[in-house]
């Protein structure tokens, strides 16, 4: 392969320190210590919501979420701050596991203060939704802990995905979205004119069974059976099970339908974030009859420093498809593929707005494929819409170099690539 590609292999895996940035040196507490104020600033309006009777603290942890974090991460953004936020692999997991056990406590305070009777209804609804879409950080601690193929570190994935649960994701997302990202047959990647409502009923089920069937054959492929303690999705649903048990005996019966209401909110949450990072993007079919390999084109990254802070760097989700054994702290930065607009906690609060995410998205995701269809998962009813708006970007970008469209590839070649997708489909 030739020195130009080496050369846009290098750009793609530049980290933050890219030229212009201004990088600021974190001490070794500043990350615990985000992770305590984010437990805070959800755990002090419970509080208050249970011992005021009072309703209005709710729009705190919603204030928090959706409005200061995106507005600290545009003004960050602006003045190009990046922070360096390693911290060292054993400290990083520490900090997982601090935050699973704060994600564990959010929830069961949540349904603790709903269930208590001294709120108003609509608040304790308010409530549990609200901190069943933060815990979207359930299936991004897990995650870390579940590619990695030991049974401790599965076992632990386990567990963290019990407390929203989510037994079938693991399993459907190592298995099943890690090899057909970005293609019609992915249930976890969104359609071009897809809203994010007609995406998340139309995925649930087929990433549930697709967890569940995954599992079933990984276990075949073994020789173990399917009906046993082997089985990841079996463990982790048992483990919902004996934590929602635990709720109930301690606050009664009426705690029940809090506890699958922020299940729910947490599947929303989660399916929310699957629709912002793969919407509309298409791996080309070749020749052969075979997908092109996973590129950067094939992610919707963010770089929004305060949310990458809490949210491990999920953000940086093209380098996390090109090296998903990594821990995510070990994420970089990458220049090329398409890039949000926004950090995700605020492309969430677009993408609950399916005109706003129209005017904002589609444009951009014509842009990213460079206007050709065969780069574009688009939904039947959409074909005109694609072709308006690929007839404006032609209109307004001539191509005038031979090549101008060949794409980034993630590896230098074929030698290298082979591990990291062998790292995808291990289980």
């Amino acid at each position: 392969m030739g020195t130009a590609q080496s050369a846009a292999i290098d750009r793609n895996t530049a980290s933050d320190e890219a030229p212009g940035d201004r990088i600021v040196r974190l001490p070794s507490f500043a990350r615990p210590l985000l992770v305590v104020l984010n437990f805070a600033a959800q755990a002090v309006p419970m509080w208050l919501m249970y011992s005021l009777s009072a309703a209005w603290p709710v729009l705190i942890i919603a204030g928090i979420l959706l409005g200061a974090v995106p507005l600290a991460d545009h003004f960050l953004g602006k003045r190009n701050y990046s922070f360096d936020d390693g911290i060292g692999e054993t400290a990083f997991r520490r900090l997982l596991m601090l935050q699973a056990l704060f994600l564990l406590c959010t929830f069961a305070g949540s349904v603790a203060v709903a269930s208590s009777g001294r709120v108003p209804v609509w608040a304790g609804i308010a409530l549990v939704v609200t901190i069943g879409i933060i815990n979207v950080h359930i299936p991004v601690v897990a995650h870390d802990f579940g590619h990695k193929m030991d049974r401790k570190n599965r076992t632990i994935s386990n567990a963290v995905c019990a407390i929203g649960g989510l037994g079938y994701f693991m399993p459907q997302h190592v298995m099943g979205h890690h090899i057909q990202v970005a293609t019609p047959e992915d249930c976890a990647s969104a359609k071009f004119g897809q809203s994010s409502y007609e995406f998340i009923l139309k995925s649930f089920i087929p990433e549930v069974r697709g967890g569940i069937t995954l599992e079933a054959e990984r276990l075949r492929k073994r020789g173990l059976p399917v009906w046993s303690l082997h089985n990841d999705v079996l463990v982790a649903y048992g483990m919902t099970v004996a934590l929602a048990a635990v709720l109930v005996a301690v606050l009664g019966w009426a705690a029940l339908p809090w506890i699958l209401l922020h299940h729910a909110s947490v599947w929303f949450s989660l399916m929310l974030n699957d629709y912002i990072q793969h919407y509309a993007l298409m791996r080309e079919l070749l020749p052969s009859g075979k997908r092109e390999p996973q590129t950067p084109a094939h992610s919707w990254s963010a770089d929004a420093p305060l949310c990458n802070l809490m949210v491990f760097n999920v953000q940086r989700h093209a380098y996390h498809h090109a090296r998903p054994m990594l821990s995510y702290q070990e994420l970089v930065a990458m220049e090329d593929g398409p890039k949000c607009p926004t950090g995700y906690f605020g492309m969430m609060a677009i993408a609950m707005c399916p005109p706003w995410w129209g005017m904002v998205m589609d444009p951009l995701a014509v842009k990213a494929a460079e206007g050709k269809r065969a780069r574009m998962n688009v939904k039947p009813s959409a074909e005109k819409k694609f072709a308006r708006l690929a007839a404006k970007y032609a209109a307004a970008n001539p191509v005038t170099e031979p090549g101008a469209g060949d794409r980034p590839a993630f590896f230098v070649n074929e030698a290298e690539a082979k591990p990291a997708r062998a790292e995808a489909r291990a289980s």
